[in-house]
């Protein structure tokens, strides 16, 4: 009898490739060549950087952070988990370290870098030890504990969806968002169709939800959020998205949107957008895939004011990081 494979009804055709994939070029010791080869960014090309003038021009329209001794501590941690694809992407493993030390500044044992895939500016490398004022990082690859759900006043969630396998994990973040919680997720953690998922966070995936790899011209929606603030109306992204979500689109700000195809339509579909429950705030983005899109000071940007939104500060708090240690084009 020919024998046949059965993939377990909680992981996807697409997440048991890519592992598999991982697993070939480790185990025939071809992994430093993947690394170069082309499929494994779906014929997506590494993006250029973004000019000097530009970032300022966007940077310089925001109002002032507010002086140092009037800011509030903030506990913030950064939740990743094993690595689940190829090379460039999905870097669940690598992103709370480096975002531990974006925020938290380098601690005994960290090292002194940020940057998920650029070449990191050496002429920043003070400013990135120091991270922001008044804030204490923590990052594991871990769910969160207990303690750490009761003790932080931001999570952001970069994992796989097989988080929500435990059924205590979806109480925990309601909990968590009741008492105030700010919470940020990126990428493939919405990938779950669990409706109850979709209620907490605004949107999640549907049975239906579409996937793909490509430069995504993202749209900004008016009125524009706080969040959004003095970016171009239009901008490109060479990611991963995910449309055709399934939630209530009434109860989410939609921050960024992309015209996709839907059925034999074209829709205007939200990307990236925040939502409230309880007296939390929930900022999440669709995109986050490829591991240069984190070196984005674009998107950079958004997932930093989306952090000191979600906590309930001005989102313009964290904006001094938003460049340290990214390269740009002069």
């Amino acid at each position: 009898m020919k024998p046949t494979l059965t993939l377990p009804t909680d992981i996807s055709r697409r997440t048991f490739i890519h592992r598999s994939a991982g697993a070939l070029a480790a185990s025939t010791g071809l992994l430093a060549h993947a690394q170069a080869e082309p499929e494994h960014t779906y014929g997506v090309q590494t993006p250029d950087l973004r000019s000097r003038a530009g970032v300022n021009a966007v940077l310089g329209k925001a109002p002032k952070p507010a002086a140092e001794a009037s800011l509030r501590p903030l506990t913030i941690l950064f939740a990743g988990g094993a690595k689940d694809h190829p090379p460039r992407s999905h870097s669940h493993d690598v992103l709370p370290k480096r975002w531990k030390v974006l925020l938290g500044g380098a601690g005994p044992g960290d090292e002194a870098v940020t940057n998920m895939y650029r070449p990191q500016v050496e002429a920043d490398r003070a400013l990135i030890t120091a991270g922001s004022p008044h804030v204490k990082a923590l990052s594991t690859l871990e769910w969160p504990t207990e303690e750490q759900f009761a003790t932080a006043d931001v999570i952001m969630l970069y994992q796989s969806p097989q988080c929500w396998k435990d059924a205590s994990h979806l109480p925990q973040i309601e909990t968590f968002l009741n008492r105030g919680g700010g919470l940020v997720l990126s990428h493939y953690v919405l990938w779950n169709t669990t409706s109850a998922l979709a209620n907490l966070l605004g949107l999640a995936k549907g049975n239906d939800s579409h996937y793909k790899h490509k430069v995504i011209t993202l749209k900004l929606p008016e009125p524009r959020h706080p969040i959004m603030h003095g970016l171009p109306d239009s901008f490109t992204l060479a990611d991963e998205c995910f449309w055709n979500l399934q939630g209530d689109r009434s109860k989410i700000t939609a921050l960024a949107t992309s015209d996709e195809t839907v059925g034999d339509k074209v829709s205007s579909e939200p990307i990236i957008w925040a939502h409230e429950h309880g007296k939390g705030r929930v900022v999440a983005s669709t995109l986050g895939h490829f591991d240069w899109t984190f070196d984005d000071p674009f998107f950079r940007t958004i997932l930093l004011r989306g952090i000191a939104w979600a906590a309930g500060e001005s989102p313009y708090r964290f904006d001094p990081l938003i460049l340290r240690g990214i390269p740009l084009k002069d």
